[in-house]
C-alpha cells in the first residue's frame, strides 16, 4: 500500500477514536457503540493492508449506508454517531440522509467528482430551537469504496471550529439490519 494511502487510513482511524476522548461525558451505551465501531474499523484497516487501497471509487461504489462517528462544530468537539445513507440520483448527483444518535434526521443533496463528495444539508431544530432550519455543507473524501473522511460547517456554527465525520460503509448484512430498524 502506498505511504500516502496508509497515512490517510491511519488518520481516519485516529479521528474516529477522538470520539472517545471525553467518554466520561457520554452514556455507557454510546461508549460501547463507538468502541464496537472502532474495533470494526481497526479490522477493516488490517484487512486493507493486504490489498491495494488506491482504487478508483465511482459514484456507483458510494451508494449505500455508512456508520458515522463525528465531532461537532464547537470548542468541546462533542461526539455524535449514527448513519449516513447515500443514493445516486444522477451521473454526478447524490441524495444523502443522516440519522444522528438514533433520532435526528438530516437531509442533503450533493455532487461527486473524483474522490470528493460535497453535500448541502439541512435539518429542523429541536426543543428550544423547534421551527428553525439549520443548513450547512459537508465535504467527504473517499479513501476507498468503504472509508470516508470529512469535515463540515453549519451556516450559524462557530466559525472557529469545523465539525469532523469519519465513516465506514456497512456490509450487506449490516445494511439490512439498519434498514429494518428504520422501517
Amino acid at each position: 500500500m502506498k505511504n500516502s494511502k496508509k497515512h490517510e487510513l491511519n488518520q481516519w482511524l485516529e479521528n474516529s477514536m477522538k470520539a472517545l476522548q471525553n467518554k466520561e461525558n457520554l452514556p455507557k451505551y454510546e461508549v460501547q457503540i463507538i468502541q464496537e465501531e472502532i474495533k470494526k474499523r481497526e479490522k477493516l484497516i488490517a484487512d486493507l493492508s493486504l490489498v491495494v487501497a488506491n482504487s478508483t471509487v465511482t459514484i456507483e461504489d458510494i451508494d449505500g449506508t455508512y456508520n458515522i462517528i463525528g465531532l461537532n462544530q464547537n470548542a468541546e468537539q462533542s461526539t455524535y454517531n449514527g448513519f449516513l445513507h447515500l443514493t445516486k440520483i444522477g451521473d454526478k448527483r447524490v441524495n444523502a440522509e443522516w440519522v444522528i444518535d438514533g433520532e435526528q434526521i438530516q437531509q442533503g443533496k450533493g455532487f461527486y467528482n473524483g474522490d470528493t463528495l460535497i453535500i448541502n444539508f439541512s435539518y429542523a431544530g429541536e426543543d428550544d430551537n423547534e421551527g428553525k432550519i439549520y443548513k450547512g455543507v459537508v465535504v467527504y473524501k473517499f479513501i476507498n469504496g468503504e472509508i470516508i473522511t470529512g469535515f463540515w460547517s453549519e451556516k450559524h456554527g462557530n466559525d472557529k471550529y469545523l465539525g469532523f465525520e469519519e465513516g465506514r460503509k456497512l456490509s450487506n448484512s449490516e445494511s439490512i439490519s439498519y434498514q429494518a430498524r428504520m422501517n
